[in-house]
Order: C-alpha cells, then sequence, then structure tokens
C-alpha cells in the first residue's frame, strides 16, 4: 500500500490520511482552489518539527478529503460568479463558504483540521 504523504523536505511519510491529520506537527494554513470543473484543489498544510528540521509547506489534493464530507456534494465551481463570495481569492482565507460550490465543500471539510499557531 502506498503511503498518504512523504514529505518533500525531511521525508517523514504517513501512511495513511489519519495519521496525517492527526499529527501534532501537521497543521492547516491555506486552501488553493482549481478552476476547472474536474478537479477539487489542494490543502496547504505546514510541517513543522519541533526542532525546525522540516518547516515545510505540504501541497495536498482535496480529493482523499472528500469521503469526510457529510453534506450534499457540489460538482459546478462557482468562482467569479454573482454568488461567490470570493473567499478563494486569498489562499490563507480558511473561511466556510455558504455558495453551493465545489470549492466551498473543500471548506466545510477543512473547518476540523488543525491550525498554524503563530509561533
Amino acid at each position: 500500500m502506498n503511503p498518504f504523504k512523504i514529505c518533500p523536505k525531511c521525508a517523514y511519510t504517513w501512511k495513511t490520511r489519519d495519521e496525517f491529520l492527526e499529527d501534532p506537527f501537521v497543521c492547516l494554513v491555506g486552501f488553493q482552489f482549481n478552476f476547472k470543473e474536474a478537479e477539487s484543489g489542494y490543502f496547504l498544510f505546514n510541517h513543522i518539527l519541533e526542532d525546525d528540521r522540516c518547516d515545510t509547506t505540504l501541497m495536498v489534493p482535496v480529493e482523499p478529503f472528500l469521503s469526510l464530507n457529510k453534506g450534499p456534494m457540489f460538482n459546478e465551481i462557482k468562482f467569479g460568479s454573482e454568488e461567490c463570495e470570493g473567499h478563494c481569492k486569498n489562499v490563507s482565507d480558511l473561511s466556510l463558504c455558504s455558495v453551493e460550490c465545489k470549492n466551498a465543500i473543500a471548506r466545510k471539510i477543512m473547518q476540523d483540521f488543525s491550525r498554524c499557531k503563530i509561533r
């Protein structure tokens, strides 16, 4: 079985999605949406080790997290439409979005991820 994620800087390996999300040294710092309907974008996580050996940002596709969504799924991306709230314009904006949009699902899912504390 392939690991869930390998840190490109320090080569730390997370075997599963749950192991990754439970790691106290991994914290959500952003969401990079995708304009294309077929792709869901990326979550951005910082991997921080106590001795600062790593301190890098990891891009992880949203797709492996979609099963965490307990509500309806939306397939359309409404970025730039009249109903768009504009949260996706800023990668570090982790706010919820009320629009029925594929990116809003990613925003809903990430509300339970750990956030980085300012050092």
